[in-house]
């Protein structure tokens, strides 16, 4: 895996990048020869690759480790990631709370919050937590449904998550940007089919349409 600081931070910095040149990757504090050297490393081992215009960018499975590489022990890449996705709408106008990712996988595409369960507190204690952290909302949530989904980049594997959906439809107070991963903002009538859409929005709004309790298990080719 990760064998290095030099080499996680590698990782960690591309994963807010849609690549990088050798100059802007190398911290100023390193001499060439032992960043290169550390470089070469995580691209034998995969998780990094050199793109035609002379760019590091990281790689399907690079992109899985991304803004997790500090991580005590990373996850196994071919096992689904635990993730909250947390729907909250405005009850005056009906307005949906959207993000745009900062980071990788799926850097620069919109959709729905997430966040990550711990084993410490229930998923509803976390979703309130975590949308009052990053956007000063708050807000009770319901868990309204569960499932799986896989995206492909050109037949790879990008993401891979093990989601339950979270519903707030009376969100309260002023939106704030206290996130380094996501940028928040309000839309009253998104456009679920838009291309920088998140490729699970629509089959989302569908699950939101249903009964509580739906399932899904969805991949998305991109």
């Amino acid at each position: 895996m990760l064998d290095h600081h030099i080499q996680k931070n590698i990782v960690y910095t591309l994963a807010f990048s849609d690549g990088m040149r050798f100059g802007e990757l190398k911290p100023d504090e390193l001499e060439n020869k032992a960043f290169d050297y550390h470089l070469k490393k995580v691209v034998q081992a995969g998780f990094v690759a050199k793109a035609e215009d002379g760019r590091y960018v990281l790689t399907s499975e690079g992109k899985r480790v991304g803004i997790s590489a500090f991580r005590g022990k990373v996850d196994r890449l071919d096992q689904a990631r635990a993730t909250l996705l947390l729907v909250a709408r405005r009850a005056d106008d009906g307005a949906w709370l959207m993000m745009r990712r900062k980071s990788q996988p799926l850097i620069g595409l919109r959709g729905f919050m997430n966040a990550r369960p711990t084993a410490t507190q229930q998923i509803v204690d976390t979703a309130q937590q975590i949308c009052r952290e990053e956007t000063g909302l708050t807000g009770e949530f319901v868990a309204h449904g569960h499932g799986y989904f896989r995206v492909y980049r050109s037949g790879s594997l990008e993401s891979f998550i093990h989601f339950t959906l979270l519903v707030c439809n009376e969100i309260r107070g002023e939106l704030h940007q206290n996130s380094s991963l996501a940028e928040y903002y309000w839309d009253t009538d998104p456009d679920w089919s838009a291309p920088d859409m998140l490729p699970n929005t629509q089959i989302l709004r569908k699950m939101l349409e249903a009964q509580p309790g739906q399932f899904v298990d969805q991949r998305f080719d991109i």
